[in-house]
């Protein structure tokens, strides 16, 4: 069970210990006050809080259903995208783009030929549409060397897109932290899911995808410090408290209703 302070989802630590404990990162950014979150794992579960409102939970993810619960509190909602759901959406999308090429070919056959050009490209844009969403662009993780945040070595990795460098982290082994290997696991879940989610487009749906979701859990490590080239925003972690975590916390509050992501039909 561990309680964890940061601003972004994926840059996690912990200490083996009884009670919950809470890591304090801090982001800095130019020109702005430093920032900071909380993260819990508890149970298989991990909560990230707002870092505009640390003092409440923002985003869960349940590491036995593989999914992420978004929650928003202005509105008093929250929608969960899991693995399943993409899977299904994915397969729903596939079913109404070939129920719609199926029409577009009946009314070809109906049409004068100096009309079907134009349909026949809009059967070309049918492949470009299939998808729930655009997918997050590939990313590559070259290791640079050693180095530390406080008291903890780390492992450097630069995170490359399309051929440029766009972040700096610094790995951290389970073992170099102290953290317990199920709260580990439950870190590297999380990471995993929100990797496939962001390949397959979830994240275009309108939830931003945490900054550090995706590189630890491919490098098979904690992210402690992340340099973000394109917002010249800084990561790192600042402080551990011990305290015990309750696990209503790691939910959506119960007055709230989910707001369900709208489907095309079977």
């Amino acid at each position: 069970m561990t309680r964890i302070s940061l601003f972004a989802f994926g840059l996690v630590l912990a200490t083996t210990t009884v009670a919950d404990t809470t890591l304090t990162f801090t982001k800095r950014h130019q020109h702005t006050e430093p920032t900071s979150s909380i993260l819990t794992i508890k149970d298989q579960r991990i909560g990230i809080s707002d870092e505009e409102d640390p003092g409440r939970i923002s985003v869960v993810f349940d590491q036995s259903r593989s999914a992420f619960t978004f929650i928003n509190h202005r509105q008093q909602q929250y929608t969960v995208v899991s693995e399943a759901w993409m899977r299904d959406a994915t397969e729903r999308t596939k079913a109404a783009m070939k129920r719609m090429e199926a029409q577009m070919q009946q009314q070809m056959d109906n049409i004068p030929p100096q009309y079907r050009s134009m349909m026949q490209q809009g059967r070309m844009m049918m492949p470009m549409m299939s998808g729930t969403g655009a997918p997050a662009a590939a990313k590559t993780y070259l290791p640079y060397g050693n180095e530390s945040v406080g008291e903890y070595s780390c492992r450097r990795v630069d995170v490359t897109e399309g051929g440029k460098k766009t972040q700096e982290l610094c790995i951290a082994s389970a073992s170099g932290l102290g953290m317990d290997q199920a709260d580990f696991g439950t870190v590297l879940a999380m990471q995993r899911v929100a990797d496939i989610l962001a390949r397959q487009g979830a994240f275009s749906l309108g939830f931003q995808p945490p900054l550090l979701s995706q590189g630890g859990g491919l490098v098979q490590g904690i992210p402690i410090k992340l340099v973000d080239l394109k917002t010249n925003a800084t990561i790192q972690l600042l402080k551990t408290d011990s305290g015990e975590v309750g696990r209503e916390t790691l939910q959506p509050p119960a007055d709230y209703l989910e707001a369900k992501i709208p489907l095309p039909a079977p």
